[in-house]
């Protein structure tokens, strides 16, 4: 029985411009009222996903910077944030990076980050795995297809998956992630249930349980509204909870 949804943000709920998806935002409205809890995962930073959190409306625990950092909601309007590595040599990486490479540049977000950094994409990833590598570093590049983020090798969406179950009281095989990119890899490793958005890249899909057959933002609406109807959350109804054709 899956009793969570973990969703990607960028290119998941939203389109290629990172504008939300109307339908999707629809879709997890419906799955918060049927009592499904949704939990935002992403590589973004901690305040931008707690803001997103509430504008989207979700009441799970908030996945930030690809799983190494946590945000709970408290009383009221306090929430808890936990992180779970530091930045040394994600620092040292990028001095270096930036030496070899100075149209490289970070993302706008990075000096908010307390469990990676974010470079944009003007610089190849293989040139930054490459770096690394030469100066022995305990660290991965991921590339997203937004950025390329730079982390501890443990630190990922499966990881940070798992520790919000532990607070949830819920085990991660009860849990449906959906995802668009190589980052999510992780997070199907501990999901129960696996969706892929149209676009994703083969290695995702090859693992997943479900592809939809729209890309972006409408895809993650399709990907709840199919996880609402699979698990038996909702029969033929539409976004809006009213009855729908289930053809």
């Amino acid at each position: 029985m899956i009793k969570a949804i973990s969703l990607d943000v960028d290119g998941t709920i939203t389109y290629r411009d990172r504008t939300l998806s109307i339908d999707a935002l629809k879709a997890i409205r419906l799955a918060e009222k049927l009592g499904l809890p949704v939990m935002l995962v992403t590589g973004n930073s901690v305040p931008f996903a707690e803001a997103a959190a509430v504008f989207i409306g979700t009441s799970g625990p908030v996945i930030a910077e690809d799983g190494g950092a946590l945000s709970l909601k408290g009383e009221g309007t306090m929430r808890k944030r936990v992180f779970l590595t530091d930045m040394n040599e994600e620092w040292i990486l990028w001095s270096e990076l930036k030496r070899r490479y100075p149209e490289a540049e970070l993302s706008y977000s990075t000096m908010e980050r307390k469990a990676g950094i974010v470079v944009r994409r003007t610089v190849p990833v293989e040139a930054v795995r490459g770096i690394i590598k030469e100066l022995g570093l305990n660290l991965v590049a991921v590339d997203s297809g937004f950025a390329i983020h730079i982390k501890k090798p443990w630190i990922n969406k499966g990881t940070g998956i798992e520790k919000a179950c532990e607070l949830l009281g819920i085990n991660p095989n009860e849990v449906a992630h959906v995802g668009d990119g190589e980052n999510d890899l992780d997070a199907f490793r501990v999901a129960g249930y696996r969706i892929a958005i149209a676009q994703a890249p083969e290695s995702l899909k090859k693992k997943a349980d479900y592809v939809t057959e729209k890309p972006y933002g409408d895809g993650g609406a399709e990907a709840v509204m199919h996880i609402l109807k699979k698990f038996g959350y909702l029969g033929g109804k539409d976004a809006d909870g009213q009855e729908g054709n289930s053809g």
